[in-house]
């Protein structure tokens, strides 16, 4: 079977990203002929688990490669991709927009059968306000926003329509499920994002690692993702003080790519810190590799998710594969599916700041032996790749 893995860009190592990458490595290994393909692709983004050749754009020699212009382009040159997906038997578009549009569009055009594995619903549409303005945290952000504000019924209806014609829709959550029944009225299946249980996995080394060297004596707590603020770090950043003051000298370590768009905001954390004397407790590591991240998420005492309402979060899971607890808010987002209250985490009570720190210093308590290899076991038997892959084979079948 001949499948195509469609998505809007290609430019970061996002979440999306990597269920990409992950969903053509095991569609691949059982026979399927996968590729992947977006409207803009980044050269320099760097493809961890696939050749290059498996990575194609849509719009190649058609528009410029420009992030904005081809996402934005891709709408209205739905019908001119019918070339690349000829011999295709099934889509499978990812998020929302350009690519679940252009499997409705061949749909009507040629009789496509197309799957929309929807990661959460438009944000310019269905956040509140203040959530809107923090997801505009760069330049294709701001202008795709704007744009919306003006032609927003047409591109409403655009996605209506193509997330409504699919012929399955694959969700990452229970949470992004509900609310897109509600908007849409679609039935849906959850297919977790997949863990690689073989890399994320427990491993034992004496002593407590930060930044490279031998950390001061004191506990460690891990937290990575995108840093940008609708990831809300600030609150991480304050739920510090609370942590400082029953371990004077915990560590608190953030990986994650800081674009150069993100500077500005990752100063704002600094003095945020500093204002509120933990500056001393606080780094910010980068961009690491997956090897390293494994590292930190096997050697931190707890890991530390501040997002508010996320619809899956990778993060929490990546670290309980490796035995490490989590804590996520109660807010009824992704992570409360994920973290099990008082087995594999906790969650904490939205959004009080002391609680989150309370539930943090609880962790620190439970990192044995035993309970690591039970954390694995568990994203091993729910979330990990070879669950993800039998939905989803399951669903491509369902269509041949």
């Amino acid at each position: 079977m001949k499948v195509a893995i469609i998505y809007s860009h290609l430019n970061e190592r996002g979440g999306v990203e990597n269920v990409i990458y992950n969903q053509i490595q095991m569609l691949r290994k059982k026979g399927y002929d996968a590729e992947g393909y977006f409207a803009y692709v980044d050269e320099k983004v760097k493809k961890p688990t696939n050749p290059h050749c498996y990575m194609h754009s849509y719009l190649e020699k058609l528009v410029p490669n420009r992030k904005t212009l081809r996402i934005i382009a891709s709408l209205p040159l739905a019908p001119l991709t019918a070339k690349f997906f000829r011999k295709t038997d099934v889509l499978v578009c990812h998020g929302y927009g350009s690519a679940p549009w252009i499997g409705y569009v061949l749909k009507k055009l040629r009789g496509q059968r197309y799957i929309s594995y929807i990661h959460f619903l438009p944000r310019m549409f269905y956040l509140g306000r203040e959530e809107r303005n923090l997801w505009c945290f760069d330049t294709s952000r701001r202008i795709i926003f704007q744009l919306s504000r003006v032609f927003g019924g047409i591109v409403k209806k655009i996605d209506f329509c193509a997330v409504a014609g699919s012929d399955r829709v694959l969700v990452n959550s229970w949470f992004t499920g509900r609310r897109l029944k509600r908007v849409y009225g679609v039935d849906f299946t959850v297919c977790y994002p997949p863990v690689d249980t073989e890399v994320f996995k427990p491993v034992f080394r004496s002593g407590s690692f930060y930044g490279g060297k031998r950390a001061e004596s004191g506990p460690l707590v891990f937290s990575s993702g995108r840093i940008v603020a609708i990831k809300r770090w600030e609150w991480l950043v304050q739920v510090l003080p609370y942590l400082k003051k029953e371990f004077p000298s915990v560590r608190v370590a953030i990986a994650g790519e800081i674009s150069g768009e993100s500077r500005e905001y990752v100063r704002r954390l600094v003095k945020l810190a500093e204002r509120l004397g933990v500056k001393e407790n606080l780094s910010f590591l980068g961009f690491q590799p997956r090897d390293k991240l494994v590292r930190f998420y096997c050697l931190a005492d707890a890991y530390a998710y501040p997002t508010p309402r996320e619809d899956f979060g990778l993060g929490p899971v990546e670290a309980m594969a490796c035995g490490t607890p989590a804590v996520v808010w109660n807010d009824g987002g992704g992570p409360c599916e994920t973290v099990v209250d008082g087995e594999t985490g906790f969650r904490a009570k939205p959004y009080l700041f002391e609680d989150f720190a309370e539930k943090l210093i609880k962790c620190f308590e439970m990192k044995s032996s035993e309970r690591r290899f039970r954390m694995h076991k568990y994203v091993r038997e729910k979330f990990s790749c070879q669950a993800h892959l039998k939905i989803l084979e399951e669903t491509l079948q369902s269509l041949s």
